[in-house]
């Protein structure tokens, strides 16, 4: 296989993968827009039980191939039999499981949904090693290319089944179009061509390692998605699910352009220091820091203009919701959180703890499904609520960790994060003084208070950060260039 080629900086990630990720976000939201709350509501009732058969798709035998030092033909050979073998059987057990999921959803016209979405488990297996390799090159200039593809291909087939008058097919059309156009486009761009081959040794060795990477990302989804499965089970209402799912699906926009950053460039960084743990500790740390310069001031922003945002954004038909702003706010704060928390797991990876995530994310799920349960009977607010003492627990109990596994002592992530956690505070202050002021005394529009919201938190973040500490910005800078 192709050697490893020296760093690139993270603006290239930012192209492969943040700018496509935002696109689709954008495009995600425009459809949501148009369709309304109750088929966005359930379409995502259909999705959440897809993605979670979707984590046992490859099963971690791509991060393997990321965290082996080399990678023979034999090895790649392998992983992708591996791969195909379990997506045939996914796909399988979704169609089993399709007509019991509507059952206990409630809602008969799910069924058709999880069993046309369940297509795509082959086509994105077809090319997943291929972008596993890609990863393990750090190429993101070739990267760039398959991932904003997709977005542009499914974009498309969406919005025009969406004017014709599928509904909820638009929603289904586009996740089968982006699996198709992405195989495609990385079968085109990575000159490897698999032969089915599974040779025992290679599977084990394989599996020993991606099977706790696998089995963390199927936790922490089950974990991230208890609400919705308990609260497709418990309200009944579909538009109220699908402002709850709509709301996530915004506090996650930034939060999930810096989780591909964890997974796809902080992980296979800190994967070649992991003999050198000094060396690991510190870029953990640069990455923390520089995951929380835009993290947390676009969490702290949405959460305190959450009430001025649902109509602008999401349109009238999610109007009725404005009063349950609350919903959008709590979400957008655990959403900057748990992904700067996340961080610490590409550390746990890189120096050969991959149990920690399952480990970690079993008790998580233990601890939340009793209380998703009940909260659920009051609400998409009550759900939401969940996440207020949860994170009061994770947070020192993630940094104990930290401090255990990786010796970064909460200290050291306190001083990494305390420039952007000082100017979001201040900027949350000057934003909600205005925001106050125009609803309250002056009776603006939600759209004009939203834009003078932003400008005054531009401004007031930035200009903190350029008088209180300007090296984080030149470090920014260089990350973006350089890489880590």
């Amino acid at each position: 296989m192709r050697s490893l080629p020296a760093r690139e900086g993270a603006v290239w990630l930012l192209v492969a993968l943040g700018a496509p990720r935002l696109l689709g976000t954008l495009v995600t939201v425009g459809l949501r827009r148009y369709l309304g709350p109750g088929i966005s509501g359930t379409f995502d009732l259909a999705y959440t039980p897809y993605q979670f058969l979707d984590g046992f798709r490859n099963f971690g035998t791509g991060p393997a191939l990321v965290y082996e030092q080399e990678v023979d033909r034999g090895l790649a050979d392998t992983a992708w039999t591996l791969n195909m073998a379990a997506a045939v059987a996914v796909t399988l057990v979704a169609q089993i499981l399709a007509a019991p999921v509507a059952r206990f959803y409630g809602h008969p016209q799910i069924e058709p949904i999880f069993r046309l979405l369940s297509i795509a488990y082959v086509f994105s297996s077809i090319a997943s090693v291929h972008y596993f390799l890609l990863l393990r090159d750090l190429n993101f200039r070739v990267r760039a290319v398959p991932p904003v593809g997709q977005v542009v291909t499914a974009g498309v087939v969406s919005i025009l089944f969406a004017l014709w008058g599928f509904g909820v097919g638009a929603l289904v059309a586009r996740e089968i179009a982006s699996a198709v156009s992405g195989a495609v486009l990385l079968w085109a761009l990575y000159p490897f061509r698999p032969n089915v081959r599974l040779m025992g040794r290679l599977s084990r060795r394989l599996l020993s390692y991606g099977i706790w990477v696998g089995a963390g990302l199927t936790l922490l989804y089950m974990s991230q998605n208890a609400d919705v499965f308990i609260g497709g089970h418990v309200i009944h209402s579909t538009s109220d699910i699908g402002f709850y799912t709509t709301s996530w699906t915004i506090a996650f926009i930034t939060a999930g352009i810096f989780s591909l950053f964890g997974g796809n460039m902080v992980f296979p960084v800190l994967s070649r220091l992991r003999d050198d743990r000094d060396a690991l500790c510190a870029r953990l740390v640069k990455a923390l820091r520089q995951i929380a310069l835009l993290l947390t001031p676009v969490a702290a922003f949405v959460a305190c203009t959450a009430p001025v945002l649902i109509t602008p954004v999401l349109g009238s038909k999610f109007g009725a919701y404005r009063s349950s702003f609350s919903v959008l706010s709590i979400l957008a704060v655990y959403a900057g959180t748990r992904t700067l928390l996340a961080t610490f797991f590409e550390g746990y990876k890189a120096v050969g703890m991959p149990w920690v995530a399952p480990v970690y994310n079993f008790v998580k799920l233990v601890v939340i499904v009793p209380a998703m349960w009940y909260a659920a009977h009051f609400g998409i607010v009550g759900l939401a609520t969940v996440y207020i003492p949860l994170q009061i627990v994770e947070i020192p109990v993630s940094l104990m960790l930290a401090w255990r596994m990786l010796t970064i002592t909460p200290w050291q992530v306190l001083l990494a994060i305390r420039s952007p956690l000082l100017a979001s505070i201040i900027m949350v202050a000057g934003v909600l003084a205005i925001e106050l002021t125009l609803t309250r005394r002056v009776h603006t529009t939600d759209s004009i208070t939203l834009a003078l919201c932003l400008a005054t938190a531009v401004v007031l973040y930035a200009g903190v950060l350029l008088l209180w500490d300007r090296p984080i910005l030149l470090e920014g800078r260089a990350v973006l260039l350089s890489g880590l």
